[in-house]
């Protein structure tokens, strides 16, 4: 959550506002979608009320267990990196819970007047709607938590999207556990054993994450994990980390060491 919060406040109002949007679409359209499947399937007389009453949520159900499947599908090829993970079934069950969708919605408006009234395609065109901004939402919808996830550093299609929850989620496992950082912390440790433990979450970061960090975010990492430091006292030692590790380090490092 805290590189959400990092997000400037009119981006997060929009992904909240896009996001409820998004949603009510998907409401809006199910129910309209549940009317028509539900009055065509009773037209067909086949089968009695209470099933009668469920078979529409069968398709809207099936198309999210698909949707959710290609995810996770996503998720485990990059986790076992193995060609046996496929996200073809739950692809063409999304494929086939849409179509179906589409079609049982167009056959309900077809049969209402049928071939001859002129009314009929202006129906069908206005049935079909409902489904497909239905779909459409739920991608929409989809693609919003990819980029949130993609800012939280736990892509939907990587290995870290599996990873266990909390700010260093989206980093390497730290050889010292983080829990005992935070027991330090809450102690009360004097400044030599902060410095000591904020070296060493910069040593387990590689040169490109280090590259990307800002002492704020290190600052509110480390908050988290109940260290009490400010950002200026880390700004101060990630600069003093970053000259001591360039090409030029033990010259600077010698100098700094008197």
């Amino acid at each position: 959550m805290t590189k959400f919060r990092h997000i400037p406040a009119a981006g997060r109002a929009i992904i909240v506002t896009v996001a409820v949007a998004v949603l009510a679409i998907a409401v809006v359209a199910c129910a309209t979608s549940y009317n028509a499947i539900y009055r065509l399937v009773g037209m067909l007389d086949l089968y009695g009320y209470r099933t009668t009453q469920g078979f529409p949520l069968l398709l809207d159900a099936a198309f999210l267990v698909g949707e959710l499947a290609a995810i996770l599908g996503g998720i485990m090829r990059a986790v076992t990196r193995s060609d046996e993970v496929s996200q073809g079934w739950p692809g063409l069950t999304m494929l086939v819970c849409g179509a179906g969708t589409i079609a049982f919605n167009v056959a309900h408006a077809y049969l209402i007047g049928g071939r001859h009234d002129p009314l009929t395609v202006w129906r069908c065109l206005v049935a079909a709607l409902p489904p497909v901004l239905m779909i459409l939402s739920f991608q929409v919808l989809i693609a919003i938590v990819k980029w949130v996830m993609l800012h939280l550093g736990r892509p939907l299609n990587s290995a870290a999207a599996l990873s266990p929850t909390g700010p260093y989620a989206a980093y390497p496992p730290m050889q010292t556990p983080w829990s005992t950082y935070s027991e330090l912390g809450q102690n009360g440790q004097t400044e030599a054993t902060k410095r000591r433990q904020v070296e060493a979450y910069l040593a387990q970061r590689t040169p490109d994450e280090l590259a990307r960090l800002t002492a704020r975010e290190i600052t509110a990492n480390l908050t988290d994990a109940g260290m009490d430091v400010t950002e200026r006292w880390v700004a101060a030692i990630l600069d003093e980390w970053n000259v001591a590790h360039r090409p030029s380090a033990p010259a600077r490092r010698g100098r700094g060491g008197r």
